[in-house]
């Protein structure tokens, strides 16, 4: 990105949509695949940082990300701090958000069944069905 032509002239969806928070965004899934989370975990920072103000359902979907790449890592508390950093529109009505936060709970409760943050999880995903579209 830092090499390219700042001047060049691109097609609009390119400009609109291909930037550094969506190169980040590419790495932070890649890093995923290969259970990198520290790497992961960086690459959701990155892409957060630099994600557009209007871009609401990516910053959900990164979030999730983020969470899922700190749980991995055994961070407990900053995972669930990020998880519950969802707005709860996407974490009630997007497929993907659902489904992220569905398994960063499955793994809570798996992996950290009697963890202060796995209660804590359990009664905000349990007040998030109350709200669900």
């Amino acid at each position: 990105m830092q090499r390219a032509d700042p001047d060049a002239d691109r097609p609009v969806w390119m400009r609109a949509f291909y930037d550094q928070a969506e190169l980040d965004s590419l790495a932070l899934s890649a890093f995923m695949s290969l259970a990198q989370y520290d790497a992961a975990e960086a690459h959701a920072h990155r892409c957060l940082a630099s994600l557009r103000p209007h871009m609401h359902r990516s910053r959900a979907i990164t979030t999730s990300r983020l969470a899922l790449a700190q749980l991995g890592q055994g961070d407990l508390e900053p995972a669930v701090t990020s998880a519950m950093r969802v707005p709860r529109d996407a974490a009630t009505s997007h497929p993907r958000v659902v489904e992220m936060l569905a398994t960063l709970g499955s793994e809570l409760r798996k992996n950290a069944r009697t963890s202060p943050q796995a209660r804590l999880w359990t009664e905000y995903a349990r007040s998030l069905k109350g709200t669900a579209k």
